[in-house]
């Protein structure tokens, strides 16, 4: 299936979908695709079973990656369809906002097993509780790590006295 069916198919279901393409490479160039779906957190599970359903093969999933927006938490989960497929291969993120007031999310891990390891780190670093997440180990902090404190947040639950390069970086400052 190629990225343009996929965002007709999302599109038809009621989504909001948009593709960006992009060059990469430097002797020989090639054109990367991505397909980027905006889903409210209580969509997810309809929109990644749908998503499982509409597909030709089943989706391989790469990664969720989080970031602190102020009043939310930002989760992006990225799928890769045609994996391993030179020039076929495009990727599929699904955008969810989660109010850093209320960071809980259904969990899709019975859906997607691989999902469980990014859902461990997220819950770790960023403080987002997925609903039905089974193991709730640490994976890269200690057992003596703090609560409450969460190392990618950037807000008063970041843990104190590191370096905030990215804010030094906003400001110009060095």
């Amino acid at each position: 299936m190629k990225a343009e069916e996929l965002k007709q198919k999302f599109e038809e279901a009621g989504y909001e979908v948009w593709i960006k393409e992009r060059e990469e490479g430097i002797r020989v160039k090639t054109k990367r695709v991505s397909v980027w779906i905006k889903v409210d957190r209580d969509a997810l599970r309809d929109a990644v079973e749908h998503f499982i359903e509409v597909s030709d093969v089943y989706p391989h999933f790469s990664i969720i990656s989080a970031s602190d927006e102020g009043d939310n938490v930002e989760l992006n989960y990225h799928f890769t369809m045609g994996f391993g497929k030179l020039h076929e291969e495009y990727s599929v993120n699904f955008k969810v906002a989660i109010p850093k007031s209320d960071l809980v999310i259904k969990s899709i891990t019975d859906m997607v097993p691989a999902v469980i390891y990014s859902e461990r780190e997220i819950r770790e670093m960023m403080g987002v509780e997925f609903d039905g997440l089974q193991d709730k180990r640490h994976m890269f902090l200690t057992k003596d790590f703090p609560d409450g404190v969460y190392p990618w947040r950037r807000d008063e639950t970041a843990p104190k006295g590191t370096n905030k390069l990215y804010e030094t970086w906003k400001e110009g400052a060095e």
